[in-house]
């Protein structure tokens, strides 16, 4: 991978990163007025990712041209380990390898090969 490619998936992991906090932040905003259990906050969790990760691994699959769906794969996999990295360097807990951490890494990869997939 020459620079200036390189360069494209920092800015579409950025981008990635920006819609996942604006879309938290609305959906925050509806779970608050509505007072909505733990449940609500789950789903809107998970459905971040998915649309994040879609959208990034679309981008990623367009700018590629070829092997579409493996750089969704990679650019869905770059942003759940760079949470995960995140989540131990803020929180101090080593990572463990657990249901929820498997579920969350399965639903990023298969978003963002999905959105690979459908990039024109």
């Amino acid at each position: 991978m020459d620079k200036k490619n390189a360069i494209n998936y920092v800015i579409i992991l950025s981008g990635m990163f920006i819609l996942s906090a604006l879309l938290l932040a609305a959906m925050s905003a509806i779970i608050w007025k509505t007072n909505a259990g733990a449940g609500a906050v789950s789903g809107c969790i998970t459905a971040v990712y998915i649309i994040s990760n879609f959208v990034g691994g679309f981008v990623a699959g367009r700018k590629a041209g070829k092997h579409k769906f493996i750089w969704g794969i990679a650019a869905s996999a770059a942003y759940f380990a760079i949470i995960v990295v995140a989540g131990v360097w803020f929180m101090g807990n080593p990572i463990a390898l657990s249901p929820q951490i498997v579920t969350g890494a399965m639903i990023c990869i298969i978003s963002g090969m999905f959105g690979g997939m459908l990039a024109p």
